[in-house]
């Protein structure tokens, strides 16, 4: 600050020197302090605390409270928002296609692939991005001015959220990435307002079971005083008898009256019930109750997110086997290249799931056993897709079952089956988390890595190598799972398939728990849309145009 006002003065001394010769001095005079005028101006104005008091001054004009948290004006702030959100955006795209040519080295010797980023596509995200939360600001800022101190500010966002989305939803000229972006917030929105709703729920429970409490604990201490009381009077009599007492009364008299004596109330776990006082059938059932929604509510806020990923990767998994072409083309490729199917198939991965469909669907029993002394290349080629899937297995190798030869067509043991997936997968997903944990620790923790860059390393070494167990484990399950229960009952079943998922969502205790909700919350999104693939297959509903800009708004 004190260089620019040197910088000015500097400015405002030489440009009087140069009219100095034109104007007189009373002109003179007059520019130099309309100068420094200005000067001044620019910097009340550039001060943190100028743009609180200038966001004031305005809305005080208006003889309104001001409401809005923000810095500056409404516009100012609407306008920062569009210029840096729009940056923000730009930059981390084109990061996204400039990283990975980083990590593997192609960018030392094409160094003309940074240019990749600078594309239309990066643009239209960035301009995206940037025009939804500015419009959302600028809403937002309008809403509270209109409805002013009693608009409530939740109908505000609410409002504000669904215009925004409307205005900002077609600036993404990748329809592919707009619908998973939208899908993205839908399950987001969901879940906030699932957490919402949970959390109300477990406050009036825990308002509940501190009214139960408080009220056994009256009737408990009342209870206690009354025996006290009792006994006091049985003391007396026995005095008045001359009879020697077999009993302290003194002190019986005093621990019944102490508040001391109340019982212990544990609703984790269960009531010790005082031995002066009985508790009604009503009582014992509100408590078991208490300790029952307890429960409940410690397990869900434990294990909600595990559940999540449970049950959103045994719809991906029912979708992967019986209705393949419903799964996006992307996503369907990245479980084939996971789970190596995509080298044991090439380019026919697909083709084993469509297969195992149709002959799931025409068979009663589920029995596909395949003849001894017959090769199972033979018995494939005889089946849908048979001639292109009987390429890729051995003329003499002989599986028990038609699935089972399948999915590890190059060994008949299943167990042999499952460690060569895992052995497939692992590798894939560490080429995929290294450098996702390389970019996060380069654009987000650039201070830490020169600081002490071992244990950043070795930081990025667990977290890769654990997050790829994560990946080959559910890859694992999903395909080779149901061998278990197919050599358990003896045929392929439908259940078999979903406890493959059911395996593979479990995989996710294998991560940090912190991670759980992200990856939930990422597979449920896929399971969601894969799920409304299906049902558009299967005539239960039909696609909505301009769907995905109305889960956008939601």
């Amino acid at each position: 600050m004190e260089n620019t006002s040197q910088l000015v003065n500097v400015f405002v001394e030489g440009l009087a020197r140069l009219t100095s010769y034109a104007l007189t001095d009373k002109e003179k005079e007059a520019v130099v302090h309309g100068f420094h005028k200005f000067h001044e101006r620019l910097e009340r104005m550039s001060s943190t605390s100028s743009l609180r008091q200038l966001a004031i001054e305005s809305q005080n004009q208006s003889g309104k409270v001001p409401r809005c948290q923000h810095e500056g004006t409404c516009m100012q702030n609407a306008i920062r928002g569009l210029l840096r959100t729009f940056l923000v955006g730009f930059g981390v795209k084109w990061g996204l296609e400039a990283v990975p040519h980083l990590i593997s080295l192609r960018l030392f010797t094409r160094p003309s692939l940074l240019l990749r980023g600078f594309s239309r596509d990066t643009t239209s995200f960035a301009s995206f991005l940037a025009v939804l939360v500015s419009s959302y600001k600028a809403i937002l800022c309008t809403m509270r001015h209109i409805r002013g101190e009693k608009g409530s500010d939740y109908t505000n966002s609410l409002v504000a959220g669904m215009l925004a989305g409307l205005i900002s939803a077609k600036l993404d000229r990748s329809t592919s990435r707009r619908n998973a972006i939208s899908l993205y917030l839908f399950s987001r929105a969901l879940q906030y307002g699932t957490v919402w709703v949970f959390e109300r729920w477990a406050s009036r429970q825990q308002t509940e079971d501190d009214k139960l409490r408080s009220r056994w604990m009256k009737r408990a201490h009342s209870v206690d005083v009354v025996s006290a009381t009792r006994r006091k009077l049985e003391r007396e009599a026995v005095e008045e008898a001359g009879v020697e007492p077999r009993v302290n009364w003194d002190a019986e008299w005093n621990a019944d009256t102490k508040m001391d004596t109340e019982p212990e109330w544990n609703p984790q776990t269960t009531i010790s019930w005082s031995t002066t006082v009985e508790p009604s059938l009503e009582t014992k059932r509100e408590a078991r109750r208490s300790h029952f929604v307890r429960s409940a509510i410690h397990w869900a806020r434990s294990y909600a997110p595990a559940a999540l990923m449970t049950f959103s990767v045994t719809v991906i998994t029912y979708v992967l086997v019986f209705h393949v072409e419903s799964m996006p083309t992307g996503y369907a490729h990245l479980l084939f290249k996971s789970s190596g199917f995509d080298a044991l198939y090439p380019g026919k991965a697909a083709l084993v799931f469509k297969a195992v469909a149709q002959k799931m669907a025409e068979s009663t029993t589920g029995k596909f056993t395949i003849p001894d002394g017959m090769p199972t290349k033979q018995f494939v080629s005889q089946i849908p897709f048979g001639d292109t899937l009987a390429k890729s297995f051995d003329d003499h190798i002989h599986h028990n079952t038609l699935t089972c030869g399948l999915f590890h067509p190059s060994t008949t043991s299943c167990a042999l089956g499952m460690a060569n997936s895992f052995s497939r997968g692992f590798p894939f997903a560490m080429k995929m988390y290294v450098p996702l944990n390389i970019a996060v620790q380069v654009m987000f923790k650039r201070g830490i890595i020169l600081k002490d860059p071992m244990s950043v390393l070795l930081k990025i070494i667990k977290s890769s190598t654990r997050s790829s167990a994560f990946f080959a484990l559910m890859s694992m399950a999903i395909l080779q799972a149901p061998c278990i229960f197919r050599n358990m009952l003896g045929r392929d079943t439908v259940f078999g398939y979903i406890a493959g998922g059911i395996f593979g969502g479990l995989a996710v205790l294998t991560e940090v728990r912190s991670r759980h909700i992200e990856l939930g919350m990422y597979c449920f999104l896929r399971a969601l849309q894969m799920a409304w693939n299906v049902g558009i297959k299967k005539g239960m509903w039909s696609n909505v145009r301009h769907g995905e800009v109305m889960m956008l708004s939601a």
